[in-house]
């Protein structure tokens, strides 16, 4: 099957209003994960935001507040960036991230892309100074630091133009001691436990991922046709770059409704960032089988609309591919369809088979199923189309 249950964990931040104002986004490896079982970070982050961005939708975990999402090292030097919303990112720099000059040369072009930062399990010393004033957030650990050490840190961090987020408020007595200190947030098992959300994703194919990492690595080359090329071998891809554009994060006002369009959309950096994080958080799954039948099945309407002289023929591949993801998914085709930014029209070719791509791929369906049809001119051509998208088929997997 192509399809997995992706997990993750939020917990919330709290004002001193008791509202939410954010939710620290947590890795785990599936939804019986109590804790964040943590062996890789770098694999974590990108799961975390890979399955919030692609498969959950960022919007629908944090709403409108601030997601926080723990950045190792690794990521915070990393100049290619990632695709998350500036205005709803919160990242938070783990306290072992190592304080040099070349960390806080990196800290400083993300607040210059628009990013905020918090300094998460923080203890702030003189030597300190300049990356609490790179931050917006500094978060203490009340349980780890103690009353006395906690009260001295947020008297120490007054003076600088950062937000103060209590972590680890487990007690009524803690918040209290913390309100009373006029900190800022308030984040613990107090105000509620890491809840799991989980739910089937589809999953994009490895193959696929570093195919398509090694045409955007010389992207100069690389025409939109050709990565359009690439993308199109991949049903578990195309959804979630579709889900991606979708979302209300993304402030989309146009459906789209083919492949190449949604490519020129997300645009060669943001794909390169959404390649790079699914290939870290190894999205594979062994579905060989599958794949080939989808493979075939959009080439066999894109060739037919070809030979037809029908108009749009990338809108046919992305239909026949389309038709099929309820089966890889493991969900309800018009549920899937909806999450999607297709215009109408496209959508009900698919599910109720109407106009001009919806007949197409009745006739491929019933082809595939060796139904009858009724005219021979369409059989002749669709046994045609069929021989060649076969081979089609064949030449692209031979070439992995």
């Amino acid at each position: 099957m192509m399809y997995h249950n992706v997990a993750l964990a939020r917990q919330p931040i709290v004002d001193s209003k008791l509202s939410t104002f954010g939710y620290e986004l947590l890795y785990r490896r599936d939804i019986q994960s109590a804790g964040a079982d943590v062996y890789d970070q770098v694999g974590a982050t990108a799961h975390v935001i890979t399955t919030s961005l692609l498969d959950l939708g960022l919007h629908n975990i944090v709403g409108t507040g601030k997601a926080f999402v723990n950045f190792p090292r690794a990521y915070l030097i990393n100049p290619s960036g990632v695709p998350l919303p500036k205005e709803h990112t919160v990242i938070e720099v783990l306290e072992n991230s190592g304080f040099d000059a070349i960390l806080l040369a990196a800290l400083r072009r993300w607040r210059n892309a628009g990013f905020k930062l918090a300094l998460d399990d923080f203890v702030f010393e003189p030597k300190l100074t300049p990356f609490v004033e790179v931050a917006d957030y500094v978060k203490l650990d009340i349980k780890d630091l103690g009353k006395e050490a906690f009260h001295q840190q947020v008297e120490l961090l007054k003076p600088y133009n950062v937000k103060i987020i209590a972590e680890k408020v487990e007690t009524w007595e803690e918040y209290h001691f913390a309100k009373l200190l006029e900190v800022d947030f308030f984040q613990g098992y107090f105000f509620e436990k890491p809840e799991s959300i989980s739910k089937k994703s589809s999953r994009a194919n490895q193959l696929t991922l570093l195919q398509l990492m090694a045409g955007l690595m010389k992207a100069d080359e690389m025409t939109i046709p050709e990565l359009e090329s690439i993308v199109s071998q991949d049903i578990g891809l195309v959804h979630k770059l579709l889900k991606y554009l979708n979302s209300p994060l993304m402030g989309l006002v146009a459906s789209v409704d083919s492949l190449r369009l949604a490519i020129m959309l997300i645009g060669l950096e943001q794909l390169k960032s959404i390649t790079n994080l699914l290939l870290m958080s190894e999205m594979t799954a062994d579905r060989e089988v599958l794949q080939a039948q989808v493979l075939l099945r959009a080439k066999h309407a894109e060739l037919f609309a070809k030979a037809r002289q029908y108009a749009n023929e990338d809108r046919y591949f992305l239909a026949g591919m389309l038709s099929l993801i309820d089966v890889c998914v493991g969900v309800n085709l018009d549920d899937i369809l909806a999450e999607l930014p297709l215009p109408l029209e496209f959508t009900n070719a698919i599910i109720e088979r109407t106009g001009r791509v919806g007949y197409t791929l009745d006739l491929i369906e019933a082809y595939e199923k060796n139904r009858p049809i009724k005219s021979e001119e369409d059989a002749a051509l669709l046994a045609q189309t069929y021989t060649e998208a076969i081979a089609w088929v064949e030449s692209f997997r031979s070439s992995f």
